[in-house]
């Protein structure tokens, strides 16, 4: 019996049903790069020549060293910015008043957060590259 007292009479067949979808949500894995084969074997020979040398951990020891010393030293540089940061500056009573959203009350207000220059940026990138 109908409850909605419907005339047309759907039969639906199991062969028309899909069970599950298209694609089950897992990723296709067959896509590989061209090149990917020779990029392992790029690989592969590296991790031989750095297996075969006696003298890479050493090389890794020394690397280690002289980064952290130059880390440690710089970090000496930093503080002393830092503390600077806190001191106050004059008070302009006029501006203060009319807006007081320009008048900095501390020195850390008006330093440049991002100083932002490509050039000295990658020279910067290639010095400390050299070092570490």
């Amino acid at each position: 019996m109908d409850p909605w007292l419907s005339e047309v009479n759907i039969s639906i067949s199991e062969k028309n049903t899909i069970s599950k979808f298209e694609d089950n949500f897992t990723p296709v894995t067959n896509d590989k790069l061209p090149d990917s084969e020779e990029y392992l074997a790029i690989l592969e020979e590296k991790l031989k020549k750095l297996k075969n040398d006696p003298n890479i951990l050493a090389q890794l020891k020394a690397k280690r060293e002289s980064c952290m010393e130059q880390f440690m030293s710089n970090s000496n540089q930093i503080d002393l910015e830092l503390l600077d940061l806190q001191e106050p500056l004059p008070n302009n009573p006029l501006l203060r008043t009319v807006a007081p959203q320009r008048q900095a009350l501390e020195q850390s207000e008006i330093v440049e957060l991002v100083k932002y220059d490509q050039l000295k940026n990658e020279e910067a990138d290639l010095h400390v590259n050299k070092d570490c």
